[in-house]
């Protein structure tokens, strides 16, 4: 009788392949060079063309239809994932919002061709959680950032007009397949996080650390000083993680308190003493001319408080209220340069509201997992509500309807809020803890060593 050999299944699915486009398309909000709308224009330094439309609209459907696909072939996931968990509401109703605020939008088809898109990705970004444990979601994360890098170094050494950064003084930066210098550190420091905080991989391993060597080389290379500082912070907090992984429950405890309130003291100390410190890292008081464009968006936000001018409706050039702006600052902006203004100035103080309460949610969440010592299923997703708090200082990342931080946002959340719920559930299971001597001193018992409740 012939022997059948076994069904080798491939290392990569259809499903897995098409969330790697996905996270690269997102990764570059959506810029092809020369057929890609408003962001491809940005990159490539070009006029307009009937091509960027149309070239615009042919891969933003054929994004959304990915998407759908995908929500379609597994249904019941997304709707489960959002029944058993209720706080994921919170990133919903934020969608929404951004939806509703079509009604009231100074651009309401605008709005409306950009909210859907958004609301989308939020989608997207419950199913990637739902669909995938955590270690599958790093491995696909981290296959598209290693695309990116390669495709990034790829383009500037074939074609440098098109790879070195157009804005003035900054010809030597890199910005790869992104649409400026900033956009290409900004994702590095994502992707070096990808490397740094999963937890259940040895750094040490040769393919992280030459995945890690890749990403910090181009991190360099784009020259963004923001997203050098930002890597400190980050690696900051792979050093911060690293100790509380060996810590017992009473130090974790110490850390989960002293080290937000040094960062509280530290953030004060440099607001208080900016005009000394802003020079230290080559950088002018105005921060290049964001402190003129917050007084001004601050002004427009007064006038529209509570539910703000429409998603994405803003920013129009020399139209509307953005023209005000660019006459004030003498040059067009694009954004507020600060992603909470920024919400403020789209959604309201209602939008801004939702957003910090979810992301306060988050850290709440985290608390039982960072108690137990299961640091390893919390440091993505911890690393990630540090990434969009601090990138939102100065730029927006949150908003963007075709940008990866919403999708990893949401994402974390749901990582977040089933670790939380885990937890929940193995306390009503085992709620007596029996602790042996050596337990005591670590005052930790894992759920896995729990005795059995009969």
């Amino acid at each position: 009788m012939p022997r059948h050999r076994p069904i080798s299944r491939p290392l990569l699915s259809l499903e897995d392949l098409a969330c790697t486009a996905l996270f690269v398309f997102f990764a570059t909000q959506g810029a092809i060079p020369f057929i890609a709308p408003a962001q491809s224009l940005e990159m490539t330094g070009s006029a307009p063309t009937p091509l960027n439309t149309i070239g615009g609209i042919v891969v933003q459907a054929l994004v959304n239809t990915v998407i759908i696909a995908l929500l379609l072939r597994r249904p019941r996931l997304l709707l489960d994932q959002i029944a058993q968990l209720p706080w994921l509401i919170l990133p919903g109703v934020f969608a929404v919002l951004a939806l509703a605020s079509t009604v009231w939008s100074l651009d309401p088809l605008l709005t409306l061709r950009r909210a859907l898109p958004f609301a989308l990705a939020g989608l997207f970004g419950i199913w990637f959680a739902a669909r995938y444990p955590l270690e599958r979601q790093l491995a696909i994360l981290r296959l598209a950032m290693i695309a990116l890098a390669v495709a990034a170094i790829t383009i500037v050494l074939l074609d440098p007009a098109t790879g070195l950064d157009h804005s003035p003084g900054h010809a030597a930066d890199w910005q790869g397949v992104f649409t400026q210098k900033n956009a290409c550190g900004r994702i590095m420091v994502l992707a070096s996080a990808v490397v740094l905080f999963d937890a259940r991989r040895s750094l040490i391993r040769p393919g992280r650390l030459t995945a890690l060597a890749l990403f910090l080389f181009l991190l360099f290379m784009s020259g963004s000083r923001g997203a050098w500082a930002i890597q400190a912070a980050l690696l900051f907090l792979f050093s911060l993680l690293a100790i509380a992984s060996q810590a017992d429950q009473r130090n974790r405890l110490v850390l989960a308190v002293a080290v937000p309130l040094a960062t509280m003291a530290i953030g004060a100390g440099l607001i208080v003493g900016f005009h000394q410190v802003a020079p230290l890292f080559g950088r002018d008081i105005t921060l290049t001319g964001r402190t003129a464009i917050w007084i001004e968006v601050a002004h427009f936000i007064r006038q529209r408080p509570l539910f703000g001018y429409g998603y994405d409706a803003f920013w129009r050039g020399m139209q509307g209220p953005s023209l005000q702006v660019a006459a004030a600052v003498h040059f067009i902006v694009a954004h507020a340069h600060n992603g909470f203004l920024e919400i403020a100035l789209e959604l309201g103080v209602a939008g801004l509201l939702l957003f910090a309460v979810s992301w306060l949610r988050g850290w709440f969440a985290l608390w039982s997992s960072w108690r137990c010592g299961e640091i390893d299923r919390i440091a993505w997703p911890l690393s990630v509500l540090v990434l969009v708090a601090l990138y939102d200082l100065d730029e927006n990342t949150l908003l963007l309807y075709n940008g990866l931080f919403w999708v990893l946002y949401v994402s974390a959340l749901v990582t977040i809020e089933r670790a939380a719920c885990d937890h929940h559930h193995t306390r009503l299971l085992a709620p007596h803890e029996i602790l042996t001597s050596r337990e005591r001193h670590s005052s930790y018992l894992a759920p896995s060593a729990a005795p059995k409740v009969s």
